[in-house]
């Protein structure tokens, strides 16, 4: 029996997600469960502290930033307790382009954090921003001694290429991979650098079954990109999730 993946997911937005975390821990299901400020965070770790499956990573998202700046000193605290941290990242978007400065200044610092206290998983929102993200990356060394994960990346070609030549992986879910686009990266990321992901409850092709949301659709759509069975892509996105959700993870960096 094999554990699903969802390296992306917005537990804390579904409707009863106390019980939905305890399912998904109950099914074994390896879970990024991000938040969107370290104050979410704080509320849902202190519930899933004995799950194995089930993380809860600390965040900020770059579209409540200018909502949520007081809170990013909390934030950089809360890395030093949190091996997961996301959602975080650059929105490039032009409703978010106002505040685009106030965001790259926010993750550069929450960056260094991540670089100086290192083996950390981040999971990491970039619509129309990767270039600046790959950027404060390389500038902070964020990327040397972490797991960096771009969650639904839309980036060209060419930053792809950049940004997996920094060690950094992809998570995909069904909604990115029914564009030719997404097919394309999750076949050049390949199965070294591939995790699949739900983003509920921001996807369409993600229902929730028995209140918690089904990865099989990425499972499914990832197999048929790859052109293996879906035994096969799922058991070889496990075996990568496997080695970054143990508490020893680093021994295998």
């Amino acid at each position: 029996m094999h554990s699903h993946v969802d390296a992306h997911c917005h537990v804390d937005l579904l409707n009863d997600w106390q019980n939905a975390v305890n399912r998904l821990e109950s099914r074994e299901q390896f879970t990024l469960a991000v938040t969107t400020t370290p104050k979410a965070w704080r509320v849902e770790q202190e519930f899933a502290r004995h799950c194995r499956y089930v993380r809860i990573g600390v965040g900020l998202h770059p579209q409540v930033l200018h909502e949520r700046m007081a809170e990013l000193p909390f934030l950089e605290r809360a890395i030093g307790e949190s091996r997961f941290v996301g959602e975080i990242g650059l929105d490039g978007s032009p409703m978010y382009r106002a505040g685009f400065p106030d965001q790259v200044k926010a993750l550069r610092r929450v960056f260094s954090v991540c670089a100086e206290v290192k083996w950390r998983v981040l999971s990491l929102h970039s619509v129309r921003a990767v270039g600046p993200l790959l950027d404060l990356l390389e500038e902070t060394n964020a990327h040397e001694g972490n797991v960096v994960i771009f969650h639904w990346f839309t980036g060209s070609a060419t930053e792809l290429a950049r940004a997996l030549s920094m060690g950094a992986m992809i998570s995909v879910n069904a909604d990115m991979l029914r564009t030719a686009k997404g097919r394309s990266h999750a076949l050049v990321a390949g199965p070294e650098r591939t995790l699949t992901e739900s983003d509920a409850p921001f996807t369409r092709m993600h229902p929730l079954v028995d209140g918690i949301p089904s990865v099989e659709p990425a499972i499914r759509a990832l197999a048929d990109c790859w052109g293996v069975s879906v035994l096969v892509a799922a058991n070889g996105v496990e075996q990568l999730a496997r080695q970054y959700w143990q508490p020893n993870y680093r021994l295998y960096r």
